[in-house]
């Protein structure tokens, strides 16, 4: 039996090696321009760092914006000098025993949004990253909709007064100021 055939036989429907060569490469890696961003908490955990320290990742997805989508991850590691600084930057989201670090993060039916202050830095072989300097909440509760898209006002039920046309009017104006009136002919001003 060949490869493809036990990769066929185990039902691999959309991925697997049998759509490696028809799938394009995702993009590469862009950071994003220094600046701004609202965002959401989209997951944090526990884990551990290239140092071998513990530490907290939170994961913030943009909301709005061009960048909406993108993401940007943040780590507070636990080493003896930064711990003090990890504690105040998590108790805004709740995160201030052992046992929430360990719990899943957002809770369920919880949502954090925040402000974030972005940089864009330069490693030493040229490479660029982003990296979060500030945190902000700015609330946190359920999950907020989008906002609705605009509708246009009801139109009148019953007899209305007044001109049929849109925009400005110059009834009830002496003649020598409704020459001045928007859109009123040539001594109008436009």
């Amino acid at each position: 039996m060949s490869l493809s055939q036990i990769f066929n036989s185990n039902n691999n429907t959309g991925g697997g090696l049998d759509a490696f060569d028809s799938t394009p490469p995702a993009p590469d890696f862009a950071p994003l321009p220094a600046g701004t961003y609202t965002a959401v908490i989209a997951h944090g955990e526990l884990v551990q760092t290239r140092s071998g320290n513990d530490g907290y990742r939170i994961r913030f997805e943009v909301t709005e914006g061009p960048h909406a989508g993108k993401t940007l991850i943040r780590i507070w590691t636990f080493s003896p000098k930064a711990l003090p600084y990890a504690r105040r930057d998590l108790a805004p989201f709740g995160l201030t025993s052992s046992a929430a670090l360990l719990a899943p993060f957002p809770p369920a039916g919880q949502e954090f949004r925040v402000r974030l202050v972005v940089a864009l830095l330069r490693n030493d072989d040229g490479r660029e990253f982003n990296d979060i300097k500030r945190v902000t909440l700015l609330s946190a509760g359920p999950p907020t909709d989008p906002p609705a898209p605009p509708t246009a006002p009801p139109a009148p039920t019953g007899p209305t007064a007044g001109p049929t046309t849109a925009g400005p009017t110059t009834a009830g104006l002496p003649p020598e100021l409704a020459k001045f009136a928007w859109g009123a002919g040539e001594g109008g001003n436009r």
